[in-house]
């Protein structure tokens, strides 16, 4: 027989790690002031069905010793046996429908106890219950016989009703501490005269992660593969060895803004059959770690665990905080990303590459392997003017108070000079000949702050403002996230879309692009910034892609935003 049903608790004394509901329990009992509905909510494996069937033995019985049940009463025996005829357990994931819930439940609960003084229903799964059987049930909750108590178990209680819930006492269940866990695995290790490494049992409790039943269900393998000794080399053919080590090392390349090397490690670890989903899991879970070492407790369990915490506390201090944030929020939507259909590996890439180029938000700074932003060109001189007015103007010209459309007319001065191939000429006024169109070299802008914008900082700052539409709408981002800024044209920031029924959606809704638009002037700091774009796959949109090209006037873009219009030919 497996451990956690030989070794199963029959008090309330006997459960692990869940004292604060147990002595609530069995004061009740004692008490005799008791309620008719219990919801049990919490992880799975923690102890919520064996503590309802205690509870129901202490239920059942006439006499109970300080709320705890006798175990050598007919009543305690016939619940562990299974064969009690007044406890009815109910699997809801089974029997989701209305019809068994009022052919087990609503019916037979008129009937009197067969046998013991009450009757006890423990409903497990509960959360698996449909709508209707969950209104079928409400008014027997709310009006039981005075015979009747209801156990509800659950390990998702935001399934459940408000209704419901409101009509239980809640009692939440919660993960078994690691000192109480590693003292359950050594007293089962000895009572099956089984000596076990103090290693392995730290090992153990890693990889149950909080569950009771996990830890027991190892321990029972190991003991059928290690017989009465149980070491580290036995263990390792059945508990996997720790990844952390490996999402350590991609993490340190990272800090080292080393691109290539973070990618070398990453391939290796997907060829070793490592699914990416698992390494994005790894990675969040050491900068989760990394982020609560500024405990000092937390630091020094660190530097004294494992191979894979020491590696962790290795890399304390090569990341701010912000950056750690940073990080985190973004794996967490790459791994969201992957589960919802995104090639996983090159998700996983992204994710990689945005950590080791330094361009989060936070960052310490960009990697000097990464490719510098394309220089716009200086402004040239202005002609001398020839009058004591147009001197005045040029003077005025140099403050730093300089106007938007005298900075975009000596934008548009340098670009007729290059557009006109006049390569001596520009060369003389210190431009430099773009190997790009003019349009895209010159098209920047300077915002409220007088900073320039180029489609670098679009790119840098485009999760950003995916993160701030998603604020007021959670499907526009799918299309945010999968479109590409392409070029920055006076105040409109020019996007490249994969399909022409996402440049649709964004664009010609109205009420989605002023949404867009007011997140990007929000996070770019320009309160004329305007959005437009293109499809990459070209057949509808090439003469849209061509309008684009002419930059609007400023007076014709901001009627254009007041007012939702478009530019047609």
């Amino acid at each position: 027989m497996p451990i956690s049903r030989s070794y199963r608790p029959k008090l309330f004394a006997d459960v692990t790690g869940q004292s604060h509901i147990t002595e609530t329990l069995r004061k009740e009992v004692a008490s005799g002031v008791l309620g008719h509905a219990f919801l049990f909510s919490g992880p799975r494996g923690v102890g919520k069905t064996t503590t309802a069937r205690i509870f129901a033995k202490a239920l059942l019985n006439e006499t109970t010793t300080n709320g705890e049940p006798p175990l050598d009463s007919e009543a305690s025996k016939d619940v562990d046996a299974g064969s009690c005829i007044d406890l009815i357990e109910m699997d809801a994931a089974s029997h989701t429908g209305v019809d068994h819930v009022r052919e087990s439940i609503i019916e037979h609960v008129r009937f009197s106890p067969a046998r013991w003084k009450r009757k006890v229903y423990i409903i497990d799964e509960c959360h698996m219950l449909s709508p209707s059987a969950w209104n079928a049930l409400l008014k027997t909750l709310e009006e039981p016989p005075s015979y009747a108590f209801f156990i509800l178990a659950t390990t998702e209680l935001h399934k459940v009703p408000e209704t419901i819930k409101s009509r239980c006492q809640r009692f939440e269940f919660r993960r078994i501490e690691p000192t109480e866990l590693a003292d359950r695995i050594r007293s089962l290790a000895k009572s099956e005269n089984v000596a076990i490494d103090e290693s392995v049992v730290t090992r153990i409790v890693r990889s149950s992660d909080g569950c009771l039943r996990d830890a027991e269900s190892l321990l029972d393998q190991l003991i059928s593969l290690g017989g009465s000794t149980i070491t580290d080399d036995i263990a390792s053919l059945l508990l996997p060895a720790s990844r952390l080590p490996a999402a350590v090392g991609i993490l340190t390349h990272c800090a080292d803004r080393s691109f290539s090397k973070a990618l070398e490690v990453m391939r290796a670890i997907v060829e070793d059959g490592i699914a990416p989903i698992h390494v994005l899991s790894d990675l969040l879970h050491v900068i989760r770690l990394l982020l609560t070492s500024s405990d000092s407790i937390e630091r020094r369990r660190l530097e004294e665990g494992d191979e894979g915490e020491r590696a962790i506390a290795g890399l304390i201090g090569r990341y701010g905080a912000g950056e750690l944030s940073d990080a985190a929020l973004m794996l967490l939507e790459r791994r969201r990303d992957v589960k919802q259909g995104t090639d996983p590996i090159f998700s996983l890439e992204l994710a990689i590459h945005a950590l080791a180029m330094g361009i989060l938000p936070h960052a310490g700074g960009v990697a000097a392997a990464s490719p510098p932003p394309i220089p716009s060109p200086p402004p040239s001189p202005p002609p001398q003017p020839a009058n004591d007015e147009k001197k005045e103007q040029t003077k005025t010209n140099k403050d730093e108070s300089v106007s938007e459309e005298i900075v975009l007319e000596v934008k548009a001065d340098e670009s007729a000079a290059v557009a006109l191939g006049s390569e001596d000429a520009a060369l003389n006024q210190g431009v430099e000949i773009p190997s790009a169109p003019a349009v895209e070299t010159v098209a920047e802008i300077r915002r409220n702050d007088g900073s320039v914008l180029d489609i670098h900082e679009v790119r840098k700052y485009w999760t950003v403002i995916t993160r701030e539409v998603e604020q007021h709408n959670h499907s526009i981002p799918f299309i945010l996230k999968i479109c590409r800024p392409e070029r920055v044209e006076g105040k409109t920031i020019i996007i490249r879309f994969q399909y022409a029924f996402h440049r649709e959606k964004l664009l010609e809704d109205m009420k989605t692009r002023h949404l867009v638009e007011e997140a990007v002037r929000l996070v770019l700091r320009d309160n004329e910034l305007l959005i437009d774009g293109f499809c990459a796959s070209g057949s509808t949109e090439d003469s849209t892609e061509r309008d684009l090209t002419q930059a609007p006037v400023d007076i014709v873009s901001k009627v254009l935003n007041a007012f939702g219009g478009q530019i047609v030919e």
